[in-house]
């Protein structure tokens, strides 16, 4: 089957369709059987998905196309610089406004590096390479040929977004703050992740080590409640609000987010896109 045989709009309607029901498959058996590598297995569902359909659709010549797409290293030096400093130059900067409205003073000791090491390599196997091969490497090249870069970023976001829904029972998985608080992230760094990979070329490593840095940049600099404070756990999705010293740093992150993804959209060139496929 060739690329001519499915429009890409389907394709991309297929890619979601399965990718849901992989993913919430394993994460319902692995909750039942509390066995860790089927929840593990279910976050790679974007991946694999990814790889299947490929395969499906443009065979082992496309296949090729798509992995060769990780070797798209030839990247302006400043765009390798903010993947790996943005995230938690955001987090810092959120953090600190929020000290400083609610304490009076920043303390920078709330920058955590040593714990990166711990984190990064997790990072890049699990959400990195499980996701990204989906999220940036099949879906939005084909919704950036369907709609504008806006509204790609939009319904890439939301599909994101609801996709992580079973890791409120899971009580892993998502930030520990209302579903409410998450959507004021997640779309600002939607489109934040997206010029990047536009930026890149449609680079693969560019896509899985944004992600990747972005998770492991949570542990940098902390900015959400903790667990034995918020636990993960159902009541967030339709919980509204947190005491103001927990719920003030993350709002305060978010709304640095939100800046500088306007900054990129109305000053970055959000328009240029990239939409290879396969």
């Amino acid at each position: 089957m060739t690329q001519a045989n499915v429009s890409t709009n389907k394709q991309v309607i297929t890619f979601f369709v399965l990718t849901y029901a992989l993913s919430w498959l394993l994460f319902f058996i692995g909750h039942q059987t509390k066995i860790m590598p089927v929840i593990m297995l279910g976050i790679w569902a974007p991946t694999l998905v990814s790889i299947g359909l490929t395969t499906f659709y443009f065979g082992r010549k496309g296949l090729i196309q798509m992995f060769n797409r990780f070797k798209r290293t030839n990247v302006k030096w400043y765009y390798w610089a903010l993947l790996l400093l943005l995230p938690v130059s955001i987090h810092f900067i959120g953090r600190s406004i929020w000290q400083l409205m609610y304490d009076g003073s920043i303390d920078p000791f709330h920058l955590k590096p040593k714990y990166w090491l711990g984190v990064i390599i997790p990072s890049f196997l699990i959400a990195g390479f499980g996701e990204e091969l989906g999220w940036r490497g099949f879906a939005l090249p084909r919704l950036q040929r369907h709609f504008t870069t806006v509204m790609a970023a939009v319904v890439l976001a939301i599909v994101h977004l609801l996709w992580h829904l079973p890791t409120y029972w899971l009580g892993q998985g998502m930030h520990n703050v209302p579903f409410l608080f998450i959507l004021a992230f997640v779309f600002p760094w939607t489109f934040i992740f997206n010029w990047f990979y536009n930026k890149s070329g449609g680079s693969l490593i560019f896509a899985v080590s944004f992600h990747a840095i972005s998770n492991a940049s949570l542990s940098i600099v902390r900015f959400m409640p903790l667990d034995s404070e918020v636990p993960i756990k159902p009541e967030l999705l339709t919980q509204t609000s947190l005491p103001i010293e927990l719920g003030g740093p993350y709002l305060a992150v978010c709304a640095v987010y939100a800046v500088v993804a306007l900054i990129i959209v109305f000053k970055g060139k959000f328009n240029k896109v990239n939409t290879d496929i396969p």
